[in-house]
């Protein structure tokens, strides 16, 4: 298994969540007539390793430099990913969707699949391809009626789009977890209001509106010498937790406000990066045992 370098604590909190949720999942659907999918649409490696564990010594770090030697880690604090979890539960799901870009870690994860679950492999499926691409095109192959999945997002910064989330919401029929990029949206504005010209553009997408623009910048008067007119300066005008409130609005808005009100931030060094969020597109009264069964594994 090829892991990974990166994650901390944080990564451990949300993969335990979603496993816990899988495994309830699991059990609580063992005895209905669906076919259960789990489909990891950003499934990275399999494992990864945390930047703690890595070796700083100086002169690791200066022969590293050097083009010498690669990172080691501590094998101790191997990370055990989102798709190996979900390969762990039992009862197991009838169909395992892995997909990721990289064709290392599509090939890694395989090896995984083949070495340590067997029995499993004629269940899975892998796919190279954008995530957007990948969740449209199951969500056009399935007979919802008789299918049922947790789809679980956890991007690499800005990937995913609210056409995907909407699509999603069509199915009445999954359950997602959604690893929000709150911190990816919020520096996306510098602190003198200048919106970047390539990162903007990956907001209005992920939220499927430009609309956040006319909040998030403001105009102020800033005074100059006695004699001078006051000057509009524009400056940023929210901070990270407005992104999370906006992002779980537009999130309920694309499935009908059927969005978990609890979430859990995430991040490192006192800094919020991500916000963990469930929604439910299945609009019967009976689905609402999704959500009480993710705010259970949250609490």
């Amino acid at each position: 298994m090829s892991a990974q370098a990166f994650g901390d604590n944080h990564t451990v909190q949300k993969l335990d969540v979603v496993q816990r949720y899988l495994q309830t999942y699991a059990t609580a659907l063992k005895y209905q007539p669906f076919e259960l999918l789990y489909i990891d649409a950003c499934a990275g490696s399999g494992s990864s390793v945390p930047k703690a564990a890595f070796r700083e010594e100086k002169e690791f770090r200066q022969t590293e430099l050097e083009g010498l030697v690669s990172p080691v880690a501590d094998t101790d604090e191997l990370i055990v990913g989102s798709a190996v979890r979900a390969l762990g539960v039992n009862p197991p799901f009838a169909r395992y969707l892995f997909n990721d870009t990289k064709k290392s870690n599509v090939d890694s994860l395989r090896h995984t699949v083949e070495e340590q679950f067997p029995d499993l492999v004629d269940r899975v499926e892998f796919t190279r391809m954008d995530a957007n691409e990948m969740l449209r095109g199951i969500c056009s192959k399935y007979n919802w009626s008789a299918t049922r999945a947790v789809v679980f997002l956890d991007p690499f910064g800005l990937q995913i789009d609210y056409e995907t989330l909407q699509t999603l919401a069509l199915t009445e029929a999954v359950d997602v977890w959604y690893l929000v990029p709150v911190f990816a949206m919020y520096r996306q504005i510098s602190g003198s209001g200048e919106i970047n010209p390539d990162g903007g553009p990956r907001v209005d997408a992920a939220l499927g509106t430009d609309h956040w623009r006319n909040v998030a910048v403001v105009e102020e008067e800033e005074l100059g010498s006695l004699f001078d007119q006051p000057q509009l300066k524009p400056k940023r005008a929210v901070d990270v937790a407005w992104f999370e409130a906006v992002a779980k609005e537009r999130i309920g808005a694309a499935f009908g406000g059927r969005i978990l009100q609890e979430t859990m931030p995430l991040g490192r060094n006192g800094i919020q990066e991500f916000s963990l969020m469930f929604a439910w597109a299945n609009p019967r009264e009976k689905a609402k045992l999704a959500a009480k069964l993710a705010k259970a594994v949250l609490a």
